[in-house]
């Protein structure tokens, strides 16, 4: 625990969300879900980058609307165990809370935000044209991406990486872990992802995380 930290960042896909894709639900909802797996399948045995991942992913959502008829889907699918009243408890306490993910899109996060109240959420920027989805990607959030807009909105809120703590699962959260003054790896994928952070956590249980944060700051 330590006094400096004031800003807390959480990964989306296995952190908030309990499962590997937090897009999967829409994707199932859309009809979409066997293009969405292909592509998944196809992404790993390619080797492809997390940014072509990214452009490769966004290429099923064309035509989708954007206006907003599909954020009850976001707004009732299950979270990790723990997840609101986590997050909940971390904002009654002091701290400013958000999301930085590279598996999901602006459009996703609008609802999200909503129903979580985050102070913040960065992700994919995805292109649109008349209301809909065109297929394309603007910004990429890769691991250095992520890194750099926690950077940025730290600086733009007056703190420094000495109040940032990031919870997250994966290998492309690892630049964002070195630059935190505490990094918590939440049921890591990897052991490379726990040999950075500050700290393990295997649990099914968001809340886990939460007596290494003080409740008043």
């Amino acid at each position: 625990m330590d006094y400096d930290l004031k800003v807390i960042s959480f990964d989306l896909d296995g952190v908030l969300y309990d499962g590997k894709s937090a897009t999967y639900p829409v994707a199932k909802e859309l009809g979409l879900e066997q293009e969405f797996f292909r592509i998944i399948e196809e992404n790993i045995e390619l080797q492809r980058s997390n940014e072509d991942s990214i452009i490769e992913v966004a290429k099923i959502w064309t035509g989708v609307p954007v206006d907003g008829t599909l954020d009850h889907i976001i707004k009732d699918m299950p979270l990790m165990s723990g997840a609101e009243e986590t997050v909940s408890n971390l904002k009654d306490w002091g701290y400013e809370v958000g999301c930085i993910s590279s598996g999901v899109s602006q459009y996703f996060l609008i609802p999200l935000v909503k129903r979580l109240e985050l102070d913040f959420a960065f992700s994919n920027i995805l292109g649109e044209k008349d209301g809909k989805h065109d297929g394309t990607v603007s910004y990429a959030m890769g691991g250095p991406q992520k890194a750099e807009t926690a950077l940025k909105y730290l600086s733009e809120r007056g703190f420094s990486r000495e109040n940032l703590a990031a919870i997250g699962n994966g290998e492309n959260d690892i630049d964002l872990f070195r630059r935190c003054k505490l990094s918590i790896a939440f049921n890591p994928v990897s052991e490379l992802v726990s040999e950075v952070a500050s700290l393990t956590i295997h649990s099914k249980d968001l809340r886990s995380v939460l007596p290494h944060f003080f409740k008043d700051i």
